[in-house]
């Protein structure tokens, strides 16, 4: 609570005995208690908040979070309905109980709502793990897949990858929650960069570095953009535009700063891979080959102009391979990466509660 009273204090710019003599903490003014909610730096404290009373959980609605970093999200333990956010401001874990999530396995990734999906990938659905809120989506014939946007796109679509086990073909899937089914489209798609951006698939082939534009209804390659100069790692949309971020994975090791960032100049039938110097007010939340990006103002300003790779290590050891989790932050304007550990964790993933950002 010491955090929130200081929120509280800061907002109606008095002492706590000046605040004491005034009124009680659990009166305060609905537009009071709205304005104190966004000024809270972490979102464990905005939990806290609103759990605080009636009152205060009302004038602190789920849709309307402060701005701040998002959680790495893992399980306490293998498909359980326990659920933890790990909070990079406080360094602490935040666990909830989300029943919907029993038995799945969960990607991202994500903003807003979880991909979920059962180990036969019968069962496919989005889940908001602070209002227990369940998508559905409809079954597809695959025996895996991932989301490749992340959650439901700008424009209200899920657009996913899988395929079957013993083939080298995958399928593209994009539908609207509500619809019944999957549009689809099959290619060969081993080891490439995919993300769907305002209706097509853009698909980065690491081998022959060329990205091909598609037409997500009819399968068409529009056109196919040349390689950028240097070899890409992801593909993440920023505030409408499409970025590819390429990074010497040694840099990791010897901390060699070797990051570049370019934006997609894509116009029908044309496009080029345009290397920038900035992302402006932007961060970006990098895991894999996937990533968002959300616009740094109120306590995370100083974040602004940055990108955080969430990475791992494989060490093998007697007993078999244990894997263990760093972040590494990436500051654009000073070409600087600076690298922490991370506590151990069950297959983290980034989960940004309000997609709105």
């Amino acid at each position: 609570m010491d955090c929130i009273a200081t929120s509280v204090l800061n907002a109606v710019s008095l002492s706590k005995e000046e605040f004491d003599r005034e009124r009680e903490w659990s009166e305060l003014l609905p537009d009071m208690l709205h304005l104190v909610s966004t000024r809270l730096p972490d979102l464990c404290d905005f939990v806290r908040f609103r759990v605080v009373c009636k009152n205060w959980h009302s004038e602190a609605p789920v849709s309307d979070p402060p701005p701040q970093l998002p959680w790495l999200l893992t399980r306490s333990a293998a498909f359980d309905n326990h659920l933890q956010f790990y909070s990079l401001s406080h360094e602490k874990f935040q666990t909830l109980s989300v029943t919907e999530s029993q038995g799945k396995e969960l990607m991202g990734p994500s903003q807003k709502y979880i991909f979920a999906s059962n180990q036969a990938c019968s069962s496919l659905m989005l889940i908001n793990p602070l209002t227990s809120e369940e998508v559905p989506l409809p079954s597809i014939d695959v025996d895996w897949c991932f989301p490749i946007s992340t959650s439901l796109n700008c424009d209200g679509y899920v657009a996913i990858c899988g395929g079957k086990t013993e083939s080298k073909i995958q399928m593209l899937g994009l539908c609207h929650p509500g619809e019944d089914k999957w549009v689809t489209i099959r290619k060969a798609l081993e080891g490439c960069l995919m993300i769907y951006s305002k209706g097509l698939y853009f698909i980065y082939s690491p081998e022959t570095g060329t990205t091909e534009a598609i037409d997500v209804t009819s399968g068409v390659v529009i056109t196919a953009i040349p390689p950028p100069p240097t070899k890409l790692n992801c593909l993440v949309e920023s505030c409408g535009e499409l970025l590819g971020i390429s990074w010497d994975r040694r840099s990791f090791i010897n901390q060699d700063p070797d990051c570049k960032i370019y934006r997609l100049d894509y116009e029908e039938k044309f496009g080029k891979w345009v290397q920038i110097s900035s992302i402006g007010d932007q961060i970006l939340f990098i895991d894999g080959g996937q990533g968002f990006s959300i616009r740094a103002r109120g306590s995370i300003e100083l974040e602004r102009n940055c990108i955080f790779y969430l990475g791992s290590h494989e060490l093998i050891k007697f007993y078999g391979v244990t894997t263990t989790y760093y972040l590494a932050k990436f500051d654009i304007e000073t070409k600087s990466w600076e690298k922490k550990s991370l506590p151990s964790m069950e297959k983290p993933g980034w989960f940004l509660p309000n997609h709105d950002q």
